[in-house]
């Protein structure tokens, strides 16, 4: 028994991995997707917070089969569906509002964007707000026609800018670069309000993209701007602006969202891979056999 034993803990270890990423999963989005395939615009991965590491995901594919660039990533928190923007320089549906499969990479085009983005995320009314880097303001984005519409007086242009909204609904933006500050929004007026400064980023470059994780830890993209783009995940403590690093992205990393876990088992069981799947009935089968056994010994024993 204590073999059989072994090999049960094995299989429920090998099978915890998988189940363990559903707690907390952060996608990442990289402009030139997987290393070595320069086919690929864009890629999508899953970071392990425990560790740092990246792991490949799929390719993003627009519908004609073609590569994107995608430098904006959103997951709805109520039907957990993945939004994406597209860069105005990507190859196929530039400047676009999509939707994406996180499985296997497809992405169908909701509309064109009257203006371009760098950053989005939902708020806590389910709406999609995204940064305006070239007016510095923030803005909705109708789901349905991809129609955006700016909040509040513009500002001064600037190239980059993260965005994520905290638990309590407040945006936070990164709109003068790694080396500025950590601002706020007004949802009611667009206004912003400068917050603390900006330090101990890796790289003195930019903050493309940022998340909150259920925790409140606030996630971000460091990157170097460079060709390609040398990335960084860091935390950003939201009260005293100061970075702690995390761990390297991979090279052109330019979008992160946070994704909710499943509702329930049989979301869970639509997402599984076919491995985890077999591996799961595996493990039941031998639970199931070993508590054969043992009720057998114990009806003998009567």
């Amino acid at each position: 028994m204590t073999r059989r034993f072994a090999i049960l803990l094995a299989l429920v270890a090998s099978l915890a991995a998988p189940l363990a990423a559903f707690a907390q999963s952060v996608y990442v989005a990289a402009m030139r997707g997987q290393a070595g395939t320069s086919n690929v615009m864009s890629g999508l991965y899953v970071v392990n917070l425990a560790n740092g590491a990246a792991t490949f995901v799929t390719p993003l594919r627009a519908p004609n089969g073609g590569p994107v660039a995608i430098t904006g990533l959103g997951v709805d928190p109520v039907t957990r569906a993945f939004y994406g923007i597209t860069s105005n320089l990507s190859p196929n549906a530039p400047q676009s509002l999509v939707m994406l499969d996180p499985q296997t990479g497809s992405l169908s085009v909701i509309g064109h964007m009257e203006l371009p983005g760098t950053d989005i995320v939902f708020d806590n009314a389910g709406r999609l707000l995204m940064w305006l880097p070239s007016t510095r303001q923030l803005a909705t984005v109708d789901l349905k026609t991809a129609h955006v519409t700016p909040l509040g007086p513009p500002g001064p242009p600037d190239a980059f800018g993260g965005l994520a909204v905290d638990q309590g609904g407040v945006p936070y933006v990164t709109p003068t670069g790694a080396s500025g500050t950590l601002d706020t929004v007004d949802l009611a007026t667009g206004e912003i309000k400068t917050g603390p400064q900006l330090k101990g980023a890796p790289f003195p470059g930019a903050i493309t993209a940022m998340t909150f994780t259920p925790s409140g830890m606030l996630l971000a993209i460091n990157s170097n701007v460079g060709s390609p783009a040398a990335a960084k995940l860091v935390a950003i403590n939201t009260s005293t602006g100061a970075m702690a690093e995390i761990a390297n992205l991979p090279e052109d990393s330019d979008a992160i969202s946070y994704a909710p876990p499943p509702h329930g088992m049989s979301e869970i069981l639509a997402t599984m891979s076919g491995r985890t799947l077999a591996l799961l009935a595996l493990v039941v089968g031998l639970v199931l056999a070993i508590a054969g056994m043992f009720a057998v010994k114990w009806m003998r024993r009567r």
